[in-house]
C-alpha cells in the first residue's frame, strides 16, 4: 500500500479489495437488486460485500475480505433464473484512498461532477472522468473517498492527485 501525504491530503493505493462486475438483464433489474441488495442509482449499498451502482444494470461489487469466487458464486445462485453476468475485476482496477480535509476540493478540482456534500454526501459514488480518465468516486465519508481507476491508469492518477494536492495546499499556505 503506496502512501503520499500533504498537510491537507493523504493519498493511499489499496490493493485489498476483490471487486467483481456485475451485469444484469434490463427486464430482471428490480427482481435482482432485490435479491442481493444491490445499491440505487447513484448510491453504494452498505455491508460486505457492498455494491456500487454504476448504471441501470451494472454493479460493482467490493469487498475487503471476501474472495473474487465466492461474490461470483453468491451472484449465481442469487440469480440463478437471471440472465447475468459476473466477472472478477481485482487486478483489472487500482482503488485509490483519498483522505483529508483537502480530500473534496483536490478531487473536484478534475471532474465535472458536483462533489459538494449537499450534492454528493456519504454513500454516493458516480462514475466521471477524473483527470481525463474514467473512473469511480465513491463518498465514504466527508473526506473519505474511494477512486476506482483501470490499473493501467493507477499510477498516472495517483502522481495526478499528489500534483492536486500539492497545488491545493501551496494555495492555503
Amino acid at each position: 500500500m503506496a502512501e503520499v501525504s500533504s498537510p491537507i491530503v493523504t493519498i493511499e493505493r489499496i490493493e485489498l479489495y476483490t471487486i467483481v462486475s456485475l451485469k444484469v438483464v434490463r427486464d430482471s433489474l428490480d427482481n435482482a437488486r432485490e435479491r442481493l441488495a444491490l445499491a440505487s442509482p447513484g448510491r453504494v449499498s452498505p455491508g460486505n460485500p457492498e455494491s456500487l451502482w454504476l448504471g441501470p444494470d451494472h454493479w460493482l461489487i467490493v469487498s475487503s475480505s471476501l474472495a473474487a469466487q465466492n461474490i461470483v458464486e453468491e451472484c449465481s445462485d442469487a440469480l440463478t433464473d437471471i440472465l447475468h453476468s459476473a466477472v472478477d475485476y481485482s487486478a483489472g482496477l487500482a482503488v485509490l484512498r483519498v483522505m483529508g480535509p483537502g480530500a473534496r476540493q483536490s478531487l473536484a478540482s478534475g471532474t465535472g461532477i458536483d462533489l459538494r456534500p449537499r450534492q454528493f454526501p456519504e454513500g454516493t459514488c458516480w462514475r466521471t472522468r477524473l483527470a481525463q480518465i474514467p473512473a469511480v468516486i465513491v463518498a465514504n465519508s466527508e473526506d473519505y473517498f474511494n477512486v476506482f481507476v483501470d490499473r493501467t491508469y493507477g499510477s498516472y492518477m495517483e502522481d495526478w492527485l499528489e500534483e492536486s494536492s500539492s497545488i491545493l495546499s501551496a494555495g492555503t499556505t
